[in-house]
């Protein structure tokens, strides 16, 4: 099964470490209202071999049920000249469930613009389980 997800999401918490990590907590819901949207990332634009950190919770409108995802990579690049917007190439492993998505699993890939208090992304979940 594949979903296809796009939302704008509220920034709810930022940080900046002092080796460049930044990262960022964020929350909300898709675009279409089907989902809820929580999670967050971590990356850093210095560090050549940083994974980042992270992770995505999917709550399905209507019912309790849940996909959970981890993040296993986050490529980031700074967009324009001193813009501060910065979009980020995610991949995460699909590790979980609750409800209609109990033992889910599988892989998930995005892309997100982070702009201010705003994320703007957009999620394409590949399940092979759940």
């Amino acid at each position: 099964m594949e979903l296809a997800i796009t939302a704008t999401l509220d920034i709810t918490e930022r940080d900046e470490l002092l080796n460049g990590t930044q990262s960022v907590t964020f929350a909300g819901e898709s675009d279409d209202g089907r989902w809820s949207i929580s999670g967050s990332v971590a990356w850093n634009l210095g560090l050549i071999d940083f994974p980042g950190e992270g992770d995505l919770v999917l709550g399905a409108e209507g019912d309790s049920s849940e996909i959970f995802a981890t993040l296993t990579r986050a490529a980031a690049r700074p967009d324009g000249e001193g813009g501060g917007e910065t979009t980020i190439s995610l991949g995460y492993e699909v590790d979980g469930g609750h409800g209609r998505y109990e033992g889910a699993a599988g892989r998930a890939r995005g892309e997100v613009s982070i702009l201010g208090d705003t994320l703007r992304g957009s999620w394409v979940l590949t399940l092979t389980e759940g």
